[in-house]
């Protein structure tokens, strides 16, 4: 789908202007993006925020862990009724740990879109100034499975030192 999208985007670029008028580069977004100082950071703050998430999920984990070694060695000595019960107060605890899990996950996504739509953006604005100052009707980005020929000019290099990295 995407291989046609592009096909679609270059036969429009090129019926409206003629060939040689028309100016295509390429850039790695991905490898753009990872240059910036401020992915390491965003980097470094999601993966603290990862570890606290973690740490309180352990410790759901570790009470649960003792309530099941509680109930193996006490459950002979239990009523059935009593049994019973410990056995279902032990499926919820597993199955807050699951939702635990899930919520985790969802919120460390939540943080790395909120993270680093910024730095998308501010890479995103330099590529399109670029295009725009050497006159470029199109930027491809060959992080993903695009096909560069070898007229078309990498920006990469330019759009680093745009954005003031070495």
């Amino acid at each position: 789908m995407r291989k046609i999208f592009t096909l679609v985007i270059l036969l429009l670029i090129f019926s409206s202007t003629s060939f040689a008028q028309a100016k295509i580069a390429y850039v790695n977004m991905q490898q753009l993006v990872i240059s910036m100082p401020e992915a390491q950071k965003a980097y470094d703050s999601l993966q603290r925020y990862q570890q606290a998430l973690l740490k309180d999920g352990q410790a759901l984990v570790v009470a649960y862990q003792a309530r099941a070694n509680e109930f193996d060695s006490l459950q002979e000595k239990m009523s059935p009724a009593i049994r019973e019960v410990r056995l279902r107060e032990l499926e919820q605890s597993k199955n807050n740990i699951e939702e635990y899990r899930q919520k985790m996950e969802q919120q460390l996504s939540d943080r790395e879109a909120k993270l680093t739509a910024p730095i998308l953006a501010k890479a995103k604005k330099a590529i399109s100034d670029l295009a725009a100052e050497k006159g470029y009707v199109c930027v491809l980005d060959n992080s993903k499975d695009i096909v560069i020929t070898a007229t078309c000019e990498d920006l990469l290099p330019a759009a680093k030192q745009k954005l003031g990295i070495k």
